[in-house]
């Protein structure tokens, strides 16, 4: 084993890797058995090749403790292998001279010849996403948290699985078996989850230390935001509550999950509140936990306006931490207000390619940064549009006002006059005023309104980590009732969400794909698992495999096997 330097195409990162010689064969093959990291100058190298020969050091010592055979000699410390690591690699200064030994009849091996007609397919069996996902598996560590090995391979087989067919335990334990040749008892997956639940902790320690290996100078900038997660149940205890519903389901009870990601969309952290939990409380309690768990310091917190409230700005300010938070414009003071509508504070700037006009105000010892956009005015009057459209419609002939009780979205366009309801202009022009208009609040002061404007506009990432986590992985509905049961279900979920993040991520680096077609890709590597009925041997003959396939693979440095083989 050892440390390896790989500069990535088109980019200055360079990846520190551990990589191993294996013989195949005649051939000897460099593996990658650890990704240690992506670094951008000569300092972050050195660091990553330290913690990768750190890695080497414990790796030696573990196959050294598992080996049936024997020492003569007492095993090294961890610290003393890593100093023999260290002078060997001083040592060495040229490769060594001389020719490739001879090939050995030994090395050659027999093949067996099969009649074709002797194979019949047993099964087809997808192997994409146990190759590619479970290295990044392997990679954050998550291997690690369970120590029987068939709990860890149960507990790999359930997260994975997440990721290619999101669904039931049950359902997820049947489609192991039957697409993925991997069989697992129902029960022992339940089990699992009992298991799980002590080591919640350690699976998010995990997954922050991933993220600050692979991208160090990001995890400075917290995006931060909340969702709610359903159950089909309406019975309430300490985790289960009614409270407002992003999903609209509020004869229902949920449970709130705040999320924290970096701007590469990474994951830092996350936390789960009962349901009834206000959004703008969520952020103090995350920034307790997670400062107490991952040791983290001075950071910036980009959120939107349902974090805006003074004791979290006050509580960040006193804590040394910096944010960008949505301001709410409407709900400024009235002298403010009036600053803030006033094209004359404003100055033209460019977003990109599109010119905006830009304005910096002071609101309680705080900088508020206002922008307008012609874009998001022609939205913000078509989305007006549709909801009047929507009001003449119900209001009808008669002004009957009976369909509006329980719509407070139309509500607001319209006023009562002679027993009838009608369309309010003078609120539809105060409305009309804010068209374009958007604000943040900060307290940082050197970067310019610009930076800070983009900065917040990265907040779209996490919005998109809960879709995935909604969706593509079908975190809810929620069917369990159990707090320790729902907890590790969200556990299971965090987990492959973190697989998925970190895989996009490296993909990124040299190929654009999206988290939908890597998966699809994925899904699509498969091999037939052939019988041969004479002998009752089985071959394994690999399926097509596409180049964006082969692109992924290679991002990670995997080689599939492309041949038939026997099955051992």
């Amino acid at each position: 084993m050892y440390v390896r330097v790989t500069a990535t195409p088109n980019s200055p990162r360079k990846s520190v890797k551990v990589v191993e010689s294996i013989r195949h064969g005649l051939k000897v093959k460099q593996t990658m058995i650890h990704h240690v990291g992506i670094a951008s100058d000569e300092t972050e190298i050195e660091k990553l090749k330290q913690l990768g020969r750190e890695f080497i050091a414990r790796e030696q010592l573990k196959r050294e403790r598992r080996s049936e055979q024997g020492s003569l000699f007492d095993l090294q410390t961890p610290e003393q292998r890593l100093a023999d690591i260290a002078t060997f690699e001083r040592s060495k200064t040229a490769k060594k001279l001389g020719r490739k030994p001879k090939a050995q009849l030994r090395d050659v091996t027999s093949q067996d010849l099969v009649s074709l007609a002797d194979l019949v397919e047993e099964r087809r069996v997808i192997e994409g996403i146990h190759d590619v996902a479970g290295c990044v598996y392997d990679q954050l560590g998550y291997n690690e948290l369970l120590l029987p090995l068939k709990e860890k391979e149960l507990l790999k087989d359930v997260v994975l699985m997440r990721l290619a067919h999101p669904s039931s335990k049950l359902k997820a334990q049947a489609l192991l078996d039957k697409r993925f040749n991997r069989t697992h008892d129902i029960d022992a997956v339940y089990r699992l989850m009992d298991k799980l639940y002590p080591k919640i902790d350690d699976l998010k320690a995990q997954t922050f230390q991933r993220t600050r290996q692979l991208a160090p100078e990001t995890i400075d900038v917290l995006f931060f935001d909340c969702t709610t997660l359903y159950f089909e149940s309406t019975e309430t205890d300490g985790l289960r509550q009614f409270g407002y519903s992003k999903d609209h389901r509020f004869n229902t009870t949920q449970v709130v999950l705040a999320l924290a990601t970096n701007s590469d969309g990474l994951p830092i952290g996350y936390e789960l509140f009962e349901g009834n939990k206000a959004e703008v409380k969520t952020l103090l309690a995350c920034l307790e936990t997670w400062k107490r768990s991952f040791k983290i310091g001075s950071v910036c917190f980009v959120a939107d306006r349902a974090m805006m409230s003074d004791e979290n700005l006050t509580a960040l300010e006193e804590q040394g931490h910096s944010y960008v938070i949505a301001a709410k414009l409407r709900s400024l003071p009235s002298s403010l207000k009036d600053d803030v509508l006033s094209a004359e504070n404003y100055r033209p700037t460019s977003f990109g390619d599109h010119l905006g006009w830009v304005g910096e105000f002071e609101y309680k010892g705080r900088r508020l940064i206002a922008s307008y956009k012609t874009a998001r005015a022609k939205r913000d009057s078509h989305q007006r549009n549709q909801v009047i459209e929507k009001i003449k419609k119900t209001l009808g002939s008669q002004g009957s006002a009976q369909k509006l009780i329980t719509n407070s979205g139309v509500k607001k366009f319209t006023k009562s006059e002679a027993s009838k309801t009608v369309l309010d202009q003078d609120k539809i022009d105060r409305d009309a005023d804010w068209d374009g208009l958007h604000g943040v609040i900060t307290n940082l002061r050197r970067e310019s309104a610009t930076e800070l404007l983009a900065r917040y506009g990265r907040l779209w990432k996490i919005e998109e980590s809960f879709r995935l986590n909604k969706h593509t992985l079908s975190m809810r509905p929620i069917y369990h009732f159990k707090p320790e049961r729902i907890k590790s279900h969200i556990a299971l979920c965090y987990m492959a969400f973190s697989v998925l993040r970190n895989m996009e991520y490296v993909v990124k680096m040299t190929q654009k794909m999206s988290v939908e077609v890597i998966l699809d890709e994925l899904m699509h590597v498969e091999a037939s698992l052939l019988r041969h009925t004479p002998t009752g041997k089985l071959y394994r003959m690999p399926g097509k495999f596409s180049r964006n396939a082969s692109k992924i693979y290679k991002a990670f440095q995997l080689e599939r096997r492309n041949h038939a083989q026997e099955m051992i």
